[in-house]
């Protein structure tokens, strides 16, 4: 992602120079009094921590679910121009989950949070901060004012759909279901609500257990980290292959079932070997379909 230096002997300097600007970010906006319009944003936040499905069970802790709330909320400041989207909370998540899981050198869902330190709370959600803004900063345009990125996205989807299974998307336009009635969600969220969490770190976060920490590259197989700028291009193919792989169903499918279906999509019970295979489809398609 670019946060990590290239040259090994910056990364201590760079990062911990890193980690106390976001310090002194969050204690500034900490003293600062709030305007109104800043506590209806701070509120809507807390609003949808709770709601949040990515690793629901580690905001049970009040030390993760502040911490999610400084991130989103430091941010949304920071940015006026995107703010705050109702789905970045799900996007935030992994990223703390997975910097406090190499503290302990486990995977994600492993982490015990009663072992994780102060400093290392600190530690892990300044990394978050910095992370998490980066990769937004790929899909600036999907949480803009009314949206346009991901309004593009869905139009992308309809054409690539009518170009890949033609008598499914006649179907589809016949039931009166329209490709932004789920691909919207799938968009704003990057389907992470789609998947269990044992899939999550495939998706977005993932690492390997370095002896001493960002000492080697930490990330990998993260499909959505490793796409950078073409991650919007990424996920639109992917729609498609999810789309395509209940093509037969959907055929047979009235407008209810249809929506029925995609409100509770069998993807929620996949395995991780199960999405390595449609990640891999949609490579291929993008191929295909330029």
């Amino acid at each position: 992602m670019g946060y990590i230096p290239l040259n090994a002997d910056r990364r201590k300097i760079s990062l911990g120079r890193k980690r106390i600007k976001y310090t002194h970010l969050a204690e500034k906006l900490d003293n600062d009094i709030l305007g109104s319009d800043d506590l209806v944003l701070l509120h809507q936040i807390q609003i949808d921590l709770p709601r949040t499905v990515v690793y629901r069970e580690f905001l049970e802790h009040a030390e993760i679910r502040l911490a999610v709330q400084r991130v989103l909320f430091t941010r949304a400041l920071r940015n006026p121009t995107s703010s705050y989207v109702q789905g970045m909370n799900e996007l935030m998540v992994p990223f703390l989950i997975a910097f406090l899981a190499e503290f302990q050198a486990v995977p994600p869902l492993e982490l015990d949070v009663s072992e994780i330190t102060t400093s290392q709370f600190h530690v892990a959600e300044a990394d978050s901060y910095w992370c998490f803004c980066k990769f937004l900063g790929v899909m600036q345009n999907h949480y803009t004012f009314g949206q346009p990125g991901i309004q593009e996205s869905c139009f992308k989807v309809k054409e690539l759909l009518k170009r890949a299974d033609s008598e499914l998307y006649e179907h589809l336009t016949n039931e009166g279901v329209d490709v932004l009635h789920f691909a919207f969600r799938w968009l704003n969220c990057l389907f992470l609500r789609e998947f269990p969490a044992k899939c999550i770190p495939r998706l977005m976060v993932n690492h390997i257990f370095p002896v001493t920490r960002f000492q080697v590259k930490t990330f990998v197989k993260d499909t959505y980290l490793a796409e950078g700028d073409d991650l919007p291009h990424f996920i639109e193919h992917f729609c498609l292959v999810i789309l395509l792989k209940w093509s037969a169903q959907f055929k047979e499918m009235t407008f209810q079932s249809i929506v029925s279906f995609i409100q509770n999509p069998p993807t929620k019970r996949w395995t991780v070997s199960e999405l390595e295979i449609a990640l891999s489809e949609t490579h291929r398609l993008r191929t295909t379909f330029l």
